[in-house]
Formats: C-alpha cells, sequence, structure tokens
C-alpha cells in the first residue's frame, strides 16, 4: 500500500528591520530547516510543531486505480487490486471478486480502455450472492475523500417489490458497525453510497452512534432541490466526504460530518453527527456493491450490471481533481 504524505511549506517574511542577533545554534537550526524545505519562526512553540508534524503525517491517500494494468476479459481479484496499491483489510471475508467482476472492455470506459464489471444476478440478493464486497485498509485519519465514476448497465433493476442496494465504495471505520448492529460509538461505523425507491434514488446509507433507523440513517442526494436518480447507461461521478467527530475526555463532540458530491456538486451534507467514542478514525475504503436489503423482495428481476473507473481515496481535496475540474 503506498502512502503519500505532504509537508506543508511555510514561505520567508520580508524584514523590514535589523534581524536579531542569533546563536551558534539557533543558525543551525535554520540552515537545517532551510535545508529540508521547511522554515518553521522560532516562536512556534514545541507542541504546536508537534501537531503540524502529526497534521502532516495524515494526509494519505492510495494509489488512484482505472484498472487499465490487468488484462481484460477476467476476473479483478483481491490479488489484482494488490498489485495496484489497494490491501484488503485482513480482518474481512471478502466476497464476489472471483465469480462477479471483470476487467472489461465491452462498454466505454470513463478513462482509458478498460474499467470494473459488476455483476447483480437475477433474484439474487446479499454480497454472498451479488455484486463484490471488500473492505480494503487505508493509514488512519479523521477525514477523507473518496471518488468513484459509475455507470449502469441499460436494463438494470432496482429491485421486486421492495427496492435497495449499494453501490461502488465507501468509507467505514474501526469494527465497521453495519447490518442492523446497534452502534455503540466502540464498534465502528460505515457510510456507503446506495440506491433506493423503484425509481433508484441516489443516496448515502450510514451507520452512526444511535442512528434513527435499526438499519442506519439514509439520506437522498438533491440538484437544486429534486431528488436524483441514478441514470443508466451513462458515467456519473460521486465523491465523498467524511470527517470523523472528536472526543473529548469522556465528551463525544457532534461535529462528525459527511457531504457527498454528484457529478462535482454538492448533492448532500449532514453535520453534527457523532461516529466514535473511542480513538477509532477512518480506516478503510470499503467497495460494497450488492443488491438488497435482507429478503427477497429486493432481489433484481434481471441480470445487471455496474461499471466501476478512476477510484480515488485521499484526505487531500486537491487529490480529487472531480471537485476541480480534471
Amino acid at each position: 500500500m503506498k502512502l503519500t504524505a505532504r509537508g506543508t511549506r511555510r514561505t520567508r517574511q520580508a524584514a523590514h528591520a535589523p534581524a536579531p542577533r542569533r546563536s551558534l545554534r539557533t543558525r543551525a537550526l535554520l540552515l537545517v530547516a532551510t535545508a529540508t524545505g521547511v522554515l518553521a519562526t522560532l516562536t512556534l512553540a514545541p507542541q504546536a510543531m508537534a501537531d503540524r508534524t502529526d497534521e502532516a503525517r495524515t494526509l494519505a491517500s492510495l494509489p488512484p486505480n482505472g484498472f487499465e494494468r490487468p488484462a481484460a476479459g477476467g476476473p479483478y481479484t483481491l490479488d489484482q487490486w494488490a498489485q495496484d496499491g489497494w490491501n484488503l483489510d485482513p480482518k474481512y471475508t471478502p466476497q464476489g471478486w472471483q465469480n462477479r467482476t471483470r476487467v472489461d472492455t465491452s462498454t466505454p470506459a470513463h478513462t482509458g480502455s478498460k474499467s470494473l464489471r459488476v455483476h447483480y444476478p437475477k433474484g439474487k440478493i446479499g454480497p454472498l450472492d451479488s455484486g463484490a464486497l471488500a473492505p480494503f485498509a487505508l493509514p488512519k485519519a479523521r477525514e477523507y475523500y473518496l471518488s468513484f465514476w459509475v455507470k449502469f448497465s441499460s436494463d438494470f433493476s432496482w429491485g421486486t417489490s421492495l427496492y435497495a442496494g449499494k453501490v461502488g465504495l465507501g468509507l467505514a471505520g474501526g469494527k465497521a458497525c453495519s447490518g442492523g448492529q446497534a452502534c455503540d460509538g466502540t464498534n465502528g461505523f460505515t457510510s456507503r453510497p446506495i440506491w433506493d425507491k423503484s425509481s433508484g434514488k441516489a443516496g448515502i446509507y450510514y451507520y452512526s452512534m444511535n442512528h434513527e433507523s435499526q438499519y442506519g440513517d439514509a439520506i437522498i442526494l438533491q440538484r437544486n432541490g429534486t431528488d436524483i436518480n441514478w441514470p443508466k447507461n451513462q458515467w456519473v461521478n460521486i465523491v465523498q466526504r467524511l470527517k470523523v467527530n472528536t472526543v473529548s475526555g469522556s465528551t463525544v463532540n457532534p461535529d462528525g460530518e459527511i457531504e457527498v458530491f454528484y457529478n462535482g456538486q454538492s448533492a448532500a451534507k449532514k453535520t453534527g453527527l457523532r461516529f466514535v467514542s473511542n480513538g477509532d478514525q477512518i480506516d478503510k475504503a470499503y467497495f460494497a456493491s450488492f443488491a438488497g436489503g435482507g429478503t427477497p423482495e429486493f432481489a433484481p428481476t434481471t441480470d445487471g450490471y455496474i461499471w466501476v473507473d478512476d477510484v480515488k481515496v485521499s484526505t487531500n481535496r486537491s487529490d480529487i481533481c472531480e471537485l476541480n475540474g480534471c
């Protein structure tokens, strides 16, 4: 797994008065700082310097993945993910990668010539029998951006008489609370894109502390006050920004956030969230893409596919060009 760290470079302030005399030790420190490209002011407190160092260490990303490296026509297995710099979180059992994914050239990719195709079989629900699932390990950080492009097949089915399913990748931390669990702040959290209703409304489905619904809470994406439906046979981009709340002693601060961007524009934002009461942070890019719901009513009525392309995850917003103009 590749971790990219970036420090910040301070600019030297112009001197309008004679500089004070400095000790030999101070001048030596300044020479070292200049040589490494980091020039700190002499008045910066040691704790402040430590805080800035910790902040720089949390600036991390995985390599962008456009699925161009592997040969087309075969499954995109976890070994292939690892070769592209994405490693499975070892605490979890993946599903679907050998028999329901393919590196594909049968439909135009978003960029390049290849994309990842994921199969949603007719009549099947859940990651054992539908789509694919795997949490990929991230360096721990309080805030991440995750971006991917997705396209639904032209005959994609939203369900039978109940309608919901997971789409592409989300973010998670700790023990990844989901599946109807009670999230108590010590067993993690999840936040994943979904479809909802018979029209395939686009949404984000998240588990936080004391979630209102037994099965997590959902926000439907909107543009200009109108709900967004996933289109078929068309590439669209989703970026999720998730920020984990802080904890002050025994106080769980309600300062967690989720924001979702659809084709570069903010389409949902939820603030005041509490995800954790311990030291858990975001540590997983969670590929969770399958039909359901946990009953047959959620099963698709036809074989369907989604294609995923140009996946990016970073703590640095500037790494996500979809938010700045690629």
